[in-house]
């Protein structure tokens, strides 16, 4: 589980932390819209592996696809 929390966005770039588990000090992706990718700019404590990372730049591609960036927002999968 990660809870999003949008920083910044603009034209070419949307900015959020990422806190896995709800504990611990966040991480930070950045998806950049020209080149549709996206990047953990740093690792949240608790991500050893990047896999809240991971997981939290599709979500981020996901709202872009749909034109939604919530401010906050929890994910989760299984």
């Amino acid at each position: 589980m990660n809870e999003l929390t949008l920083k910044e966005f603009g034209n070419k770039r949307v900015i959020y932390l990422y806190l896995p588990e709800g504990k611990g000090e966040p991480g930070e992706v950045e998806y950049n819209i020209e080149k549709q990718a996206a990047t953990v700019v740093f690792r949240a404590s608790g991500d050893e592996f990047g896999r809240y990372g991971h997981n939290a730049g599709k979500k981020i591609k996901e709202y872009i696809s749909r034109d939604v960036l919530p401010i906050n927002a929890i994910q989760a999968w299984y």
